[in-house]
């Protein structure tokens, strides 16, 4: 329940901390798994090094990027107008690497002339991804101060004109 000042009297610190222990673990046994067992290259006669490219970005970019950002208004030990420009920048990192991780995994099918989005695996991640742009899309004027309400009444205007 929280307290009259409307916090629940929980530290971030202990559940942060954990989420930067098990980040750092996630992304050494990808690093480990990728780069000593299977290999990595976006351009190469090895077919399957191309594909190994998109688990690679998709946890440590998507992921744990993306984590980190979610994470940044609790682990950036600053006033709120500093932490704000690196949530939005860690998020953009991580929607960037999350293209290139699909990218990764067309140009993959592509290659070997597989059909694309034939499992449930990959139908839900480009929705996932794809949300995902959409959202970083949709604040993107919230984030510079525009009335969103204000915004949207007037693209809506734009285009009907």
């Amino acid at each position: 329940m929280a307290g009259r000042d409307g916090r629940f009297g929980i530290s971030a610190v202990p559940v942060s901390v954990l989420g930067h222990l098990l980040a750092i673990a996630i992304a050494t046994l990808v690093l480990i798994w990728v780069l000593n067992f299977r290999g990595v290259a976006l351009n190469s006669n090895n077919k399957q090094k191309i594909f190994n490219v998109h688990p690679m970005l998709m946890v440590i970019g998507f992921i744990l990027v993306g984590g980190e950002a979610i994470m940044a208004y609790k682990t950036i030990p600053s006033t709120r107008e500093a932490q704000k420009p690196v949530h939005a920048i860690l998020h953009l990192i991580a929607l960037v690497v999350g293209a290139l991780g699909v990218y990764a995994v067309f140009k993959f099918h592509h290659e070997l002339n597989i059909r694309h989005m034939y499992t449930l695996h990959s139908w839900l991640g480009i929705s996932t991804i794809s949300l995902f742009a959409l959202q970083v899309m949709l604040e993107i004027p919230q984030y510079f101060g525009i009335n969103s309400k204000a915004f949207a009444e007037s693209r809506m205007l734009t285009a009907c004109f």
